[in-house]
């Protein structure tokens, strides 16, 4: 039996937007498993699989540069290794630790809604989800994004919205989201030029400072005890790109975007960073 379409889902469905043109989507209901979304102004259509819009640009599928073949090996490598990722006894073991400064640094509230930008498998998204009015959550990685869904309640999917999507391309409206947060994502795009578009476009989609609205970003750290024994950048296994960041390049590369409200080095293997948009 289909469930109704929540009016905080109904909300986030209306944020969603053509990632080529801008233009309103229409013709899936939010509830179905499947279905397709139709741009207003040219007809072009978007598949819904398993309740998740896949909005990502013809571009990323079919361009040749070198950026964007990085980022289609990097969603090969997600989908593949999905079932790995979670079964990380580090990985778990640092998500308890790093779930509390996160929302110390983001500092929701019941009535907030929040972009998840690049929540991957969701090791945080239930976090966030018992604590705003309502959640979209964008990554690249079907497969990803397939099991973040799976770990929700029917309590955090009534207002919780999945969308495949590039965060340097993002298919939504402008000022709309009072929080926006990412996390180990910054890391993985590859080229200054892209993370800077993708940090642009996020903060495009969130209210203006007057509002209270704040930005959250986590990216790897580069310095000791990190340093001794790894690379600054290079690929993990599976062709996953990655680049370490001291903080002062950090905070250099945010702050012509960002006005930086506080930075830690207290999760060691990452930076955490908060900051609001500049005024209008």
């Amino acid at each position: 039996m289909t469930s109704a379409l929540s009016s905080v889902r109904a909300e986030l469905l209306s944020f969603l937007q053509c990632p080529e043109t801008g233009a309103a989507l229409t013709g899936w209901d939010g509830v179905t498993e499947s279905g397709t979304l139709t741009a207003s102004d040219s007809g072009r259509t978007y598949p819904v699989r398993d309740g998740i819009p896949c909005l990502l640009p013809p571009s990323l599928r079919d361009s040749a540069t070198t950026e964007d073949a990085e980022k289609r090996s990097e969603m090969h490598a997600r989908d593949a290794q999905v079932g790995d990722y979670d079964n990380m006894l580090g990985l778990r073991l640092f998500t308890s630790v790093e779930v509390p400064i996160t929302l110390q640094y983001l500092r929701l509230e019941p009535g907030h809604l929040l972009l998840e930008g690049g929540c991957g498998t969701g090791r945080m998204t239930p976090f966030f989800a018992d604590r705003v009015r309502g959640l979209l959550c964008v990554d690249f990685s079907m497969e990803s994004l397939r099991v973040a869904k799976r770990k929700l309640s029917p309590e955090q999917a009534a207002k919780t919205l999945f969308v495949q999507a590039d965060l340097s391309q993002l298919p939504l409206r402008s000022n709309v989201f009072d929080r926006v947060g990412t996390f180990g994502v910054y890391e993985h795009i590859p080229t200054e030029a892209t993370r800077d578009r993708a940090v642009a476009d996020m903060l495009r989609v969130m209210t203006a400072r007057e509002s209270g609205s704040r930005f959250a970003l986590s990216a790897y750290r580069w310095g000791p005890p990190i340093s001794w024994n790894a690379q600054k950048e290079g690929h993990h296994d599976g062709g996953i790109y990655f680049k370490r960041f001291t903080q002062t390049e950090l905070v250099e590369l945010l702050t012509p975007r960002l006005s930086i409200g506080g930075a830690t080095e207290a999760l060691l293997y990452y930076h955490l960073i908060w900051g609001r948009k500049y005024p209008a």
